[in-house]
């Protein structure tokens, strides 16, 4: 009888070669970045040997390792494979939070995030222009954590196109990942090691007189700074009192400066009708062209004076103990939406994106609803001035016994020369466009006064962005 052979399926074993052989060169990589680890390499060198032997998994991916400033909350560049070089320079500096692209996001909640497609998801509509300029339009991140917990940075996967990760993909961005935190927790244990030594290498006699003068040097600084503080404070307050008082002083000049022309034209006016009148020389053509310019006087001096309440009205909203104390219990989720709906004929072709988990907060809703409403009307007014189309995006999230909420737009941005001062009082960019200043100024003070929160500008590279932060306190257990 005749053996039948069967067909060997060359293809199905070309490509277990194909994957054994990627396999043993990933092995070979991570044998290499080990071996650099311990011969004590320096940390850049080794991150970039890393990301480049990654590229052996996929040659179509990029990767990068961001380090995590844990002292400023920022990212930074430190290694790459592939990725254009301004793109790595713009994300340096990059506070981290909620909504802050893949490894902004993923740093702050010290979870993995997948983003699929960047065109679509809300966490890139900031830096959305920036990553396809790059040519990046799918990303995923994975904290670098330490056995103590510490956040080192990102170890992050970039592809040119959407795409959805596999369980393969899932279980080498942690490997990868790991592998970052071994080469960070040893640098910082050799930094330690290295501090210690240079610290044991001081005889008992140098670090006792070293900390008796410290000691000394240290006491009469806290004891320096205590006093400089108290002045500092009595200063600040004299100088907003004063920033106030003439601001407000400054603008409501030119109203009441107007009005009180105003009122001497139409007193005087009155006089020489009276005048004439005695005198019987008035006509009736000539009483009606008076009674006209009376009427448009008293029409400019009404203009003059409503300006001049208006003025009076905004100055007291500073005033945030004013406002009503109630306090209500909500979710922030429901509280945005109304948000939205009601800007939505002020936001014309503008778009607003919220992202919030259903977190119950207890405050006085009215405030919250102005603080939003301020700085929707500042990316309007200031963000979007030359742009036809804007996007904000909202995003909030509890995190330990505060909420954190991120307010970002895509708008021109904030220069530095003018980040310093945005909370100033009667401090505007667009003082010819009837805008006094008051609008953040309003936010800092409901903010700090009432919501017992506080909000900060943030570095970002494209738009303006916010970060606030409400207290345990507001929150419902």
């Amino acid at each position: 009888m005749t053996q039948i052979r069967r067909p060997i399926n060359t293809a199905s074993l070309n490509e277990q070669l194909a994957y054994w052989q990627r396999a043993m060169e990933l092995e070979e990589g991570r044998n290499e970045v080990l071996r650099m680890v311990a011969s004590g390499d320096s940390l850049d060198s080794v991150l970039n040997t890393l990301c480049h032997k990654a590229q052996v998994y996929n040659p179509n991916m990029y990767c990068s390792v961001l380090l995590l400033d844990n002292e400023a909350k920022t990212l930074h560049s430190v290694a790459s494979s592939s990725l254009p070089d301004f793109y790595c320079e713009a994300l340096n500096g990059t506070t981290i939070g909620m909504g802050v692209g893949s490894c902004g996001t993923a740093a702050f909640i010290e979870q993995r995030v997948i983003v699929e497609d960047i065109n679509t998801h809300p966490y890139w509509v900031q830096f959305k222009g920036l990553a396809l300029e790059a040519g990046l339009q799918s990303c995923w991140s994975e904290p670098i954590i330490g056995q103590d917990g510490r956040v080192y940075g990102t170890f992050a996967m970039y592809y040119s196109t959407p795409c959805k990760p596999t369980d393969e993909d899932i279980q080498f961005i942690e490997l990868s990942a790991n592998l970052a935190a071994v080469v960070f927790e040893n640098d910082y244990n050799r930094q330690q090691l290295l501090d210690a030594n240079t610290k044991l290498s001081l005889t008992v006699d140098e670090r006792t007189s070293e900390l008796e003068a410290t000691n000394k040097a240290l006491a009469n600084r806290i004891e320096r700074q205590a006093r400089q503080q108290i002045e500092r404070i009595e200063e600040e307050k004299m100088l907003t009192t004063n920033a106030l008082l003439c601001g407000f002083a400054h603008e409501i000049s030119t109203p009441i400066g107007n009005s009180l022309t105003t009122v001497s034209a139409i007193v005087d006016k009155i006089e020489k009708l009276f005048d004439a009148l005695e005198n019987g020389v008035m006509s009736r053509r000539a009483f009606e062209e008076h009674l006209t310019q009376l009427h448009q006087l008293s029409e400019i001096n009404k203009k003059n004076l409503i300006k001049a309440d208006s003025l009076l009205s905004q100055f007291q909203q500073l005033d945030a103990k004013q406002v009503s104390d109630v306090q209500q219990t909500f979710e922030l989720s429901t509280f945005f939406a109304e948000v939205k709906a009601s800007l939505h004929s002020v936001l014309g072709d503008h778009q607003l994106f919220i992202d919030s988990q259903e977190l119950p907060i207890t405050c006085v809703k009215e405030c919250l609803w102005q603080v939003f409403y301020q700085l929707i009307e500042n990316s309007l007014a200031h963000g979007f001035i030359d742009k036809a189309k804007g996007n904000i995006h909202i995003s909030a999230i509890r995190k330990g016994n505060e909420i954190v909420i991120n307010y970002q737009d895509d708008g021109c941005g904030i220069d530095q020369q003018h980040s310093d001062k945005v909370f100033e009082p009667f401090y505007t960019t667009q003082r010819n466009s009837n805008k006094i200043g008051l609008g953040l100024t309003t936010v800092g003070s409901l903010m700090g006064n009432v919501l017992n929160g506080r909000i900060q500008l943030q570095n970002s590279p494209v738009g303006a962005r916010f970060e606030i932060t409400l207290p345990g306190l507001s929150l419902v257990s």
